[in-house]
């Protein structure tokens, strides 16, 4: 009689301890899997990061074999990257293009083609937004202000090829503006950048039809001030770290503290119905003679 108290009594205290384990102990103890299918933001960014910079130094130092390993581990990275990292699908777009770009070049056999653009626009990308506020594109402003102002000097030229000079300045700060475009649509999206390139698509139209310039008052003159304007827009409210949106795991029932809940009810129901029936006949039932 006495087994049906006290095998229930010990499962049931069992059950409780393991239910209270599942309850104090949070989800790291009952859900050890949850990192392996939940994203992680913060290791996807420094491995897109790193990949990144793996395939600037490639292009930098010319190891195509390098180069296209990681290229490779860079594409697996941005087919779920849009879905799982903070970034703007224009940004992630933009890279994908480069990746391609470069993938491309590296598989034509005897190409001389360079990839160390494409590959200094996925450095910029990735390092915008892994270090928003310090990104290195963010010292392009100066870069392109420089460009302008050796623009500005070139047309002012009192000879005949002023209006050459100032294209091929103007050429440098077209380049430099590409650059920094993917990074800048991975922050802000593309709008934020069709000023700047619609002001150096007129700009170079009215260079293009100037023979020299006639007052410093002109199209051109009032065209330049307009790029500077730009320029200064493209880099307003820049710097501002963008939201990573937290890891933390769904909130769900845990289906394994639950049981072991129900289990101890059981179990404590049984110890009292043992005990009752303990209590009414102690010595248990005697058989008939």
């Amino acid at each position: 009689m006495k087994v049906r108290i006290i095998v229930p009594f010990v499962i049931c205290i069992v059950m409780s301890i393991g239910s209270a384990s599942a309850v104090w102990g949070g989800s790291s103890s009952m859900n050890p899997f949850a990192s392996v299918f939940l994203p992680q933001p913060q290791g996807q960014l420094s491995k897109l990061d790193e990949l990144a910079n793996s395939i600037y130094n490639a292009a930098y130092t010319g190891n195509r074999q390098a180069g296209f390993q990681y290229v490779q581990q860079l594409e697996r990275v941005l087919d779920v990257a849009a879905d799982v990292l903070p970034g703007h699908r224009d940004g992630w777009t933009a890279m994908a293009k480069d990746a391609d770009a470069i993938k491309l070049k590296l598989l034509i056999k005897g190409s001389g083609a360079g990839w160390l653009s494409e590959a200094s626009r996925l450095r910029l990308s990735a390092d915008a937004l892994v270090h928003p506020e310090h990104a290195l594109w963010l010292q392009y402003e100066t870069v392109m202000l420089d460009d302008l102002s050796r623009t500005e000097k070139a047309w002012k030229r009192q000879t005949g090829d002023a209006a050459q000079a100032a294209r091929a300045a103007l050429d440098s700060l077209r380049s430099h503006a590409e650059r920094v475009e993917p990074a800048v649509a991975m922050l802000y999206g593309s709008d934020r950048m069709l000023e700047l390139k619609e002001r150096l698509r007129y700009t170079d139209r009215l260079l293009k039809s100037a023979a020299a310039p006639a007052d410093k008052d002109g199209p051109v003159d009032h065209s330049l001030n307009a790029l500077k304007d730009a320029i200064v827009r493209l880099y307003e409210n820049s710097g501002a770290a963008i939201a990573v949106p937290a890891v933390a795991p769904p909130a769900s029932a845990n289906p394994i503290g639950w049981a072991m809940l129900l289990g101890a009810i059981i179990s404590a129901v049984l110890t009292y119905s043992g005990w009752r029936k303990y209590r009414t006949n102690p010595y248990g039932s005697k058989p008939i003679t």
